[in-house]
């Protein structure tokens, strides 16, 4: 990949930099709708939770329905019964939702990680290493000192990365190539003139 970009032409790579930001956009979105979607479904634990207190609260109707004379003690031990299913549902409705919430981080998180990592992780390396490079030659070409060292430099380049039926176009009927020609088409192949 790092060899590639080196020796990509600058128009080649500013598009394959907007496919890999559109990429990156892509998988961004994708991961926060499946962490959304799910934190969503997470909700059928607050559900439960409330479901536990409406049963709770009817639990303790009957346990007061147990307190008048006459009517006997069933309603106040079925009330009891009430109650403690109530409170188990309640936890498990907050253990539903505590779960569901970290799933929905987890999955969007893994969603967009696993398809950015593998483009990202030898992508951006050898971008870096493309982009300081270009931002030594802009230093060099700005010193007029420097410049024999630069063209030489720029010239072996241009023999490394042209195409042959390049090299012979620009060659022309002479068949030579000059070191100053080269090195001007390998700064215009990197997106710079002089």
């Amino acid at each position: 990949m790092a060899e590639l970009i080196r020796r990509a032409d600058a128009r080649w790579l500013n598009v394959v930099d907007s496919v890999v930001l559109f990429w990156l956009v892509l998988w961004t979105a994708v991961g926060c709708w499946v962490g959304f979607s799910l934190w969503h479904l997470a909700g059928v634990g607050d559900t439960l939770v409330q479901s536990g207190q409406t049963l709770d609260t009817a639990g303790q109707a009957l346990q007061r329905v147990g307190d008048i004379p006459l009517i006997g003690q069933w309603p106040d031990r079925l009330g009891a019964e009430v109650r403690a299913t109530a409170v188990e549902i309640i936890g498990r409705g907050r253990e539903t939702a505590l779960y569901g919430q970290r799933l929905a981080v987890l999955l969007g998180l893994t969603v967009g990680l696993v398809a950015i990592v593998p483009i990202l992780a030898p992508y951006l390396p050898a971008r870096i290493t493309r982009r300081r490079e270009v931002a030594a030659i802009r230093r060099m070409a700005g010193d007029p000192s420097r410049r024999p060292l630069l063209d030489f430099y720029l010239a072996h380049r241009a023999m490394g990365s042209m195409p042959l039926h390049r090299l012979e176009r620009m060659a022309g009927d002479a068949g030579a190539l000059s070191e100053e020609r080269l090195a001007e088409a390998e700064l215009g192949r990197l997106g710079l003139n002089r």
